[in-house]
């Protein structure tokens, strides 16, 4: 197998080794089996960038006519891993049965196992464009045509620039701001909330209090996700701060198995999460 990784670059996405029964209780948590190439990968690097940037397609994209971008790949584990496809799939409104090995929000290379269980195709979506298209037949063949782009829109972007283009697409919320989203009762306007900025321990509070009450308030089940899932996205982009403090941990812990105990399959989900990410475990 050629080369894959980037080992000079460091990753948040690059985690802890995983060994074979590591990745069979991955593949059984996922209900899938994962391509063999994919698992040799992970088996050497569990997560990181690559040394190309790019897979070739015909099919014209937000990033480019003739290619998209493929310059990460993603491991084994919760918290920018594979197991978060699930949180992924359900905040970004993407199709079931998908495992996400790639992507940043808008656009995502996903491993697709809607119509099988093994051997997938790779698809990409962007969604801002709302499109959906197979790249490869299999892993394998996006292995095989991983290349470098030097024409990448994101070539020549300074990291100051980057930034603020991420900020302008992700908008940090004040409290106000947040307050103002309760009031308008819109499960799409209600996601964002998960952009509060955050610069202490307080401010974790603060969000936490606000819509956890918030939920106490509403029956929709839409709502009542979509608030849990932004309480999730809090703590796991927060958790080495939240786990500092025994207080917040008590009541995240507290807070997720009242979710565990919930009618809603997907509060369930959201519970165990919240619990993974701030390493604690559920009550039975």
């Amino acid at each position: 197998m050629k080369p894959f990784w980037d080992k000079d670059i460091e990753s948040e996405e690059t985690f802890k080794k995983i060994n074979e029964k590591g990745i069979a209780k991955a593949e059984k948590k996922l209900g899938v089996i994962l391509p063999d190439t994919y698992k040799k990968l992970i088996l050497e690097q569990n997560g990181g960038y690559t040394l190309h940037n790019a897979f070739p397609t015909d099919q014209p994209n937000g990033w480019a006519e003739d290619h998209v971008q493929f310059n990460h790949l993603r491991g084994i584990a919760k918290n920018e891993g594979i197991m978060d496809s699930d949180y992924l799939i359900e905040e970004w409104e993407l199709p079931e049965g998908l495992v996400l090995i790639c992507g940043d929000g808008h656009t995502w290379i996903a491993l697709d196992y809607r119509e099988t269980k093994e051997h997938p195709p790779v698809h990409y979506f962007d969604l801002e464009d709302e499109t959906d298209f197979k790249l490869a037949d299999s892993f394998d063949e996006l292995i095989a045509g991983h290349y470098t782009a030097e024409d990448s829109l994101e070539d020549g972007m300074s990291d100051e620039e980057w930034l603020a283009e991420y900020e302008k697409q992700n908008k940090p919320l004040s409290k106000e701001e947040v307050k103002d989203i309760f009031i308008t009762k819109d499960p799409e306007q209600l996601s964002k909330i998960a952009n509060f900025q955050v610069e202490q321990i307080d401010d974790v509070k603060w969000f936490f209090s606000e819509v956890e009450t918030y939920m106490d308030t509403i029956q929709d089940e839409e709502m009542l996700t979509t608030a849990g899932w932004a309480i999730n996205t809090i703590f796991i982009l927060n958790d080495e701060m939240i786990k500092q403090h025994s207080d917040v941990v008590e009541s995240a812990r507290r807070f997720a198995e009242h979710l565990n105990q919930s009618e809603i399959d997907e509060m369930h989900d959201i519970a165990i999460n919240i619990s993974i990410a701030l390493e604690f475990d559920l009550e039975e």
